[in-house]
């Protein structure tokens, strides 16, 4: 996916200002900012959600708001901040929805459905309706409807040229289930999948990202690798509060102390 020179203007304010940004297969990339920096009018943008007026967003070449909604759905998959659904839909039948797109039968679609049920630890829910559930098991129901939709058998290959936009994904999840989940979305990036999720954790995503966008009021600050973009006077250029950067002792990463 390619966002060329995306601007954003609602009444007299600059949402985004001419923001250019090549997010390539296989690479898990964290959407950081402070509240207002515009990271999810970005992910509209990318999602063909906002037509926009200045710039475009390509998807494998194609501008994406040329394309049918189904062309879009068969590569292009989002998880808004909220996803409303106040019908009593099993949770089961809340992921095979992702599956639309895609004609491959009844057999592979549930094989995709109770393998993602299993690795986001919901399988026991299966049967459960979905307002019937916490706030928590939502949020992985749904998680785990995006993602079948990209994935193309039980062993959750995907699709080439695929794209997955999650805009603060963990925001219900417990710690466990952040690292669980962080999990999977590098495992899926690895085997060829773009992945962009916006975070508000700069930890998580320190430790997980192949690259960090850094966006403060519409404006791209920084594009880059962890280690160049997590350092000391970026992260209190943009979040305006003193920190310390070390390192992890595990990892190696960059770690943010306040």
């Amino acid at each position: 996916m390619t966002i060329d020179a995306v601007s954003l203007i609602r009444g007299h304010a600059k949402l985004l200002n001419n923001i250019s940004l090549d997010l390539p297969a296989a690479q898990l990339i964290a959407l950081l900012g402070p509240n207002g920096a515009g990271k999810t009018s970005l992910l509209n943008c990318a999602s063909a959600a906002i037509k926009l007026r200045e710039g475009k967003v390509l998807l494998n070449g194609i501008d994406v708001q040329q394309l049918s909604v189904k062309q879009r759905a068969r590569q292009l998959a989002v998880l808004p901040q909220q996803s409303t659904l106040n019908f009593p839909f099993l949770l089961k039948e809340v992921i095979a929805l992702g599956r639309y797109p895609h004609d491959t039968g009844r057999l592979v679609d549930t094989a995709i459905a109770n393998r993602l049920m299993q690795l986001l630890h919901i399988d026991n829910l299966a049967d459960r309706t979905y307002v019937s559930l916490s706030g928590g098991e939502k949020q992985r129901a749904q998680i785990a409807r995006v993602i079948s939709q990209l994935v193309c058998n039980e062993q959750l290959d995907v699709y080439d040229n695929s794209v997955l936009l999650l805009d603060e994904p963990l925001a219900a999840l417990d710690m466990p289930h952040q690292s669980l989940l962080m999990e999977l979305l590098q495992s899926l990036a690895q085997k060829g999948l773009t992945v962009v999720v916006v975070l508000h954790d700069l930890n998580l995503a320190a430790a997980y990202a192949d690259k960090i966008a850094l966006l403060k009021t519409g404006e791209l600050i920084a594009f880059d690798t962890v280690d160049k973009v997590v350092n000391q006077a970026m992260i209190e250029q943009v979040y305006d509060i003193e920190v310390d950067i070390i390192q992890h002792p595990k990892t190696g990463r960059p770690f943010v102390l306040r």
